[in-house]
Protein backbone atom coordinates (compact mmCIF):
# COMPACT_ATOMS: atom_id res chain seq x y z
CA UNK A 1 0.00 0.00 0.00
CA UNK A 2 2.91 2.16 0.69
CA UNK A 3 4.18 1.69 -2.83
CA UNK A 4 0.86 2.72 -4.25
CA UNK A 5 0.79 5.77 -2.11
CA UNK A 6 4.34 6.65 -3.13
CA UNK A 7 3.49 6.14 -6.80
CA UNK A 8 0.40 8.33 -6.45
CA UNK A 9 2.31 11.14 -4.72
CA UNK A 10 5.13 10.90 -7.28
CA UNK A 11 2.63 11.02 -10.14
CA UNK A 12 0.95 14.08 -8.69
CA UNK A 13 4.31 15.79 -8.21
CA UNK A 14 5.28 15.14 -11.83
CA UNK A 15 1.94 16.40 -13.12
CA UNK A 16 2.18 19.54 -10.94
CA UNK A 17 5.66 20.25 -12.20
CA UNK A 18 4.56 19.92 -15.82
CA UNK A 19 1.51 22.15 -15.24
CA UNK A 20 3.58 24.76 -13.36
CA UNK A 21 6.26 24.75 -16.02
CA UNK A 22 3.74 25.48 -18.81
CA UNK A 23 2.19 28.25 -16.70
CA UNK A 24 5.55 29.77 -15.88
CA UNK A 25 6.58 29.77 -19.56
CA UNK A 26 3.53 31.77 -20.73
CA UNK A 27 4.16 35.50 -20.99
CA UNK A 28 1.72 38.41 -21.51
CA UNK A 29 1.79 39.79 -25.07
CA UNK A 30 0.77 43.46 -25.35
CA UNK A 31 -1.18 44.73 -28.36
CA UNK A 32 -1.54 48.43 -29.13
CA UNK A 33 -4.69 49.69 -30.87
CA UNK A 34 -4.03 52.95 -32.67
CA UNK A 35 -6.54 55.65 -33.53
CA UNK A 36 -6.28 58.36 -36.16
CA UNK A 37 -8.39 60.66 -38.23
CA UNK A 38 -8.37 63.74 -40.37
CA UNK A 39 -10.34 66.44 -38.56
CA UNK A 40 -11.38 69.19 -40.93
CA UNK A 41 -12.54 72.66 -40.10
CA UNK A 42 -16.19 73.58 -40.30
CA UNK A 43 -18.09 76.80 -40.82
CA UNK A 44 -21.59 77.42 -39.54
CA UNK A 45 -24.09 80.23 -39.99
CA UNK A 46 -26.46 81.21 -37.18
CA UNK A 47 -28.94 83.97 -36.41
CA UNK A 48 -29.79 84.72 -40.04
CA UNK A 49 -32.40 87.42 -40.62
CA UNK A 50 -33.72 88.39 -44.05
CA UNK A 51 -33.32 91.81 -45.61
CA UNK A 52 -36.04 94.05 -47.02
CA UNK A 53 -35.96 95.48 -50.55
CA UNK A 54 -37.10 99.02 -51.24
CA UNK A 55 -36.93 101.48 -54.13
CA UNK A 56 -35.84 105.09 -54.43
CA UNK A 57 -38.45 107.20 -56.29
CA UNK A 58 -37.65 107.73 -59.99
CA UNK A 59 -34.78 105.21 -60.00
CA UNK A 60 -35.06 101.82 -61.76
CA UNK A 61 -33.60 99.58 -59.05
CA UNK A 62 -34.43 97.98 -55.72
CA UNK A 63 -31.94 97.63 -52.89
CA UNK A 64 -31.41 96.55 -49.30
CA UNK A 65 -28.62 98.64 -47.82
CA UNK A 66 -29.60 100.11 -44.43
CA UNK A 67 -27.32 98.54 -41.83
CA UNK A 68 -24.26 98.73 -44.07
CA UNK A 69 -22.11 101.73 -44.92
CA UNK A 70 -23.39 101.67 -48.52
CA UNK A 71 -26.81 103.29 -48.29
CA UNK A 72 -30.08 103.79 -46.47
CA UNK A 73 -32.68 102.15 -48.71
CA UNK A 74 -34.35 98.93 -47.66
CA UNK A 75 -32.75 96.87 -44.90
CA UNK A 76 -29.68 94.64 -45.20
CA UNK A 77 -29.93 91.02 -44.13
CA UNK A 78 -27.76 89.71 -41.34
CA UNK A 79 -26.10 86.47 -40.33
CA UNK A 80 -23.29 85.29 -38.06
CA UNK A 81 -20.54 82.97 -39.29
CA UNK A 82 -18.04 80.93 -37.28
CA UNK A 83 -15.26 78.79 -38.77
CA UNK A 84 -13.46 76.43 -36.39
CA UNK A 85 -10.18 76.66 -38.31
CA UNK A 86 -10.66 80.09 -39.84
CA UNK A 87 -11.94 80.47 -43.35
CA UNK A 88 -12.89 82.63 -46.28
CA UNK A 89 -16.32 83.96 -47.18
CA UNK A 90 -17.52 84.69 -50.69
CA UNK A 91 -20.85 85.97 -51.94
CA UNK A 92 -22.80 85.22 -55.11
CA UNK A 93 -24.79 87.75 -57.12
CA UNK A 94 -28.47 88.04 -56.22
CA UNK A 95 -30.76 85.47 -57.84
CA UNK A 96 -34.25 86.52 -58.88
CA UNK A 97 -36.98 84.37 -57.36
CA UNK A 98 -39.93 86.68 -58.00
CA UNK A 99 -40.39 90.12 -59.56
CA UNK A 100 -42.87 91.75 -61.92
CA UNK A 101 -42.23 90.57 -65.50
CA UNK A 102 -41.52 94.13 -66.67
CA UNK A 103 -38.76 94.67 -64.10
CA UNK A 104 -35.35 94.75 -65.79
CA UNK A 105 -32.53 93.60 -63.53
CA UNK A 106 -29.43 93.60 -65.71
CA UNK A 107 -27.24 94.86 -62.86
CA UNK A 108 -27.16 92.58 -59.82
CA UNK A 109 -24.79 92.91 -56.93
CA UNK A 110 -24.49 91.76 -53.35
CA UNK A 111 -22.09 93.15 -50.78
CA UNK A 112 -21.16 91.59 -47.45
CA UNK A 113 -20.02 93.93 -44.71
CA UNK A 114 -18.11 92.51 -41.74
CA UNK A 115 -19.23 94.83 -38.96
CA UNK A 116 -16.32 93.78 -36.73
CA UNK A 117 -13.40 94.29 -39.11
CA UNK A 118 -14.99 96.92 -41.38
CA UNK A 119 -14.15 94.79 -44.40
CA UNK A 120 -16.16 94.12 -47.55
CA UNK A 121 -16.55 91.47 -50.16
CA UNK A 122 -18.70 91.83 -53.25
CA UNK A 123 -20.19 89.52 -55.84
CA UNK A 124 -18.63 89.38 -59.25
CA UNK A 125 -20.66 89.71 -62.42
CA UNK A 126 -22.58 92.84 -63.35
CA UNK A 127 -21.67 95.25 -60.54
CA UNK A 128 -23.66 98.33 -59.80
CA UNK A 129 -21.54 101.24 -60.98
CA UNK A 130 -22.05 103.52 -58.03
CA UNK A 131 -19.41 104.72 -55.56
CA UNK A 132 -21.16 103.16 -52.55
CA UNK A 133 -21.37 99.76 -54.23
CA UNK A 134 -17.82 99.68 -55.63
CA UNK A 135 -16.29 97.13 -53.27
CA UNK A 136 -13.61 94.45 -53.75
CA UNK A 137 -14.64 91.01 -54.99
CA UNK A 138 -12.02 89.19 -52.92
CA UNK A 139 -13.02 86.69 -50.26
CA UNK A 140 -13.53 87.99 -46.74
CA UNK A 141 -11.22 86.40 -44.16
CA UNK A 142 -12.91 84.75 -41.18
CA UNK A 143 -10.64 84.22 -38.15
CA UNK A 144 -10.71 80.88 -36.32
CA UNK A 145 -13.37 80.32 -33.64
CA UNK A 146 -14.68 83.86 -33.81
CA UNK A 147 -18.31 84.80 -34.36
CA UNK A 148 -18.41 87.36 -37.17
CA UNK A 149 -21.60 89.33 -37.63
CA UNK A 150 -22.14 89.94 -41.34
CA UNK A 151 -24.55 92.38 -42.93
CA UNK A 152 -25.63 91.50 -46.46
CA UNK A 153 -26.74 94.24 -48.80
CA UNK A 154 -27.96 93.85 -52.36
CA UNK A 155 -29.04 95.94 -55.31
CA UNK A 156 -30.58 95.01 -58.65
CA UNK A 157 -32.20 96.74 -61.59
CA UNK A 158 -31.00 99.21 -64.21
CA UNK A 159 -27.87 101.13 -63.41
CA UNK A 160 -29.11 104.58 -64.49
CA UNK A 161 -30.28 107.09 -61.91
CA UNK A 162 -33.39 109.10 -62.70
CA UNK A 163 -34.57 106.70 -65.41
CA UNK A 164 -38.01 105.94 -63.99
CA UNK A 165 -39.55 103.99 -61.13
CA UNK A 166 -39.61 100.24 -60.69
CA UNK A 167 -42.89 98.44 -61.40
CA UNK A 168 -45.09 97.78 -58.38
CA UNK A 169 -45.26 94.19 -57.21
CA UNK A 170 -43.57 91.58 -55.08
CA UNK A 171 -39.78 91.26 -55.29
CA UNK A 172 -37.90 88.27 -53.90
CA UNK A 173 -34.18 87.67 -54.39
CA UNK A 174 -31.71 85.24 -52.81
CA UNK A 175 -28.06 85.95 -52.03
CA UNK A 176 -25.88 82.91 -51.30
CA UNK A 177 -22.93 83.20 -48.93
CA UNK A 178 -20.27 80.47 -48.97
CA UNK A 179 -17.91 80.01 -46.02
CA UNK A 180 -14.97 77.75 -46.81
CA UNK A 181 -12.90 76.54 -43.84
CA UNK A 182 -9.09 76.69 -43.98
Amino acid sequence: MMIRRLALVSGLAVLSAVAFASQAGAQAVPQDVQFGGNITGTCTFTGTTPGTLAAIPNNPWVEASTGTTIGTTGTAGQTTVNCTSGGALSVAAPVRLAAPPTFVDTAKQAVVYDATANAFTSSAGAPFNNSGWLKPTTALTIPANTNRVLRVGMITGLNSAGAGAVPTGTYTYRVTLTATPN
